[in-house]
């Protein structure tokens, strides 16, 4: 017997999402109260000056500004990276939602008469062409979900750095926090954007199959599989593709001028930091997302055929 009513369990799911995004908002608040001013007075972009109230003198003034410049670097460099890596993915994620439709739909000669259940003969589940459409659909929003969370997580990221340097001059304590802070905000929005997306798919798609849980919940799997192609594209190509001029930059700058590794008088540091961005961080904001999704759907679907499925309990169903 359930411990929550099903009533419950649906107030339960969406809220846990949106106190996980407030909590990511908050931290962003709170690393976001590094003083930032913003000079629109070049043609090719923006300058970001950060400005602290403590900080005195010609030369600190100096060493923040010119810290902000290489963090707004960092960021464009990054962005830029990311929309050219998504045009491409984006190609990808219709041809291979194309392919998905094409393969399940086929299963049953692209059937629109409803057949009998797999693990339940008895009953009668949706028709093989509707299992392919909204299995597809589920893809497509794991696919931009996955791209949104490393998006997210590289924004943040490109916009804590400096401020996280900033706070390094009065402590380690104070820089840990703010890096802590920043690295949190990607986390949660990940965890509850997934979250909240899942939810909301498996009511709207709980509308057509009605008590078919059997189908719906092996259309959801789709969504776990968007995450995780965004995964292996994301992670493996633009980490790898962006680790030769992170190992470039470092490499030519020891080796021809001896200077150290990340020395802002390298220019090819900024390529390096851009590497580090997309690889490391947006990157790993889609693995971590496909990892959460895939690993979701899989269990819910696991539930969906077992006697929680069957005899319909909603709130058990929803564990996982």
């Amino acid at each position: 017997m359930a411990v929550l009513s099903e009533a419950l369990t649906q107030i339960l799911i969406p809220t846990s999402a949106l106190i996980g995004i407030g909590f990511a908002l908050l931290q962003w608040l709170l690393v976001s109260k590094v003083k930032v001013s913003v000079d629109y007075g070049k043609k090719d972009g923006y300058k970001d000056k950060l400005i602290e109230d403590e900080e005195e003198g010609a030369e600190n003034a100096d060493a923040v500004i010119k810290c902000a410049e290489i963090q707004n670097a960092i960021s464009v460099g990054a962005t830029s990276f990311l929309f050219t890596q998504y045009k491409y993915l984006g190609i990808f994620m219709v041809a291979f939602a194309a392919v998905i439709f094409l393969f399940l739909g086929s299963v049953k000669g692209f059937s629109t008469q409803s057949e009998p259940c797999t693990y339940n003969p008895g009953n009668l589940c949706k028709p093989a062409l509707a299992n392919a459409m909204f299995s597809t659909i589920a893809f497509l929003l794991g696919a931009l979900t996955s791209v949104l969370s490393g998006f997210l997580g590289m924004k943040i990221a490109t916009y804590a750095n400096a401020r996280t340097t900033l706070e390094a001059r009065k402590g380690v304590g104070k820089a840990f926090i703010t890096a802590f802070r920043s690295g949190a905000v990607m986390g949660f929005l990940l965890a509850a954007n997934g979250l909240l997306v899942l939810y909301v798919t498996i009511n709207l798609f709980k509308l057509y199959y009605g008590d078919d849980w059997e189908g719906l919940y092996e259309s959801i799997t789709g969504y776990g599989l968007g995450g995780s192609s965004m995964a292996l594209f994301g992670r493996v190509g633009g980490g790898i593709y962006t680790k030769a001029a992170d190992v470039g930059a470092d490499l030519v700058g020891k080796v021809e001028k001896n200077i150290p590794e990340d020395d802002p008088r390298n220019p090819a540091v900024i390529a390096d930091n851009v590497g580090d961005n997309v690889g490391d961080i947006a990157g790993m904001g889609s693995d971590l997302f496909g990892s959460y999704a895939e690993s979701s759907c899989a269990a819910l679907f696991v539930a969906s055929i077992s006697s929680f499925g069957i005899t319909h309990d909603y709130s058990a169903m929803s564990y996982p």
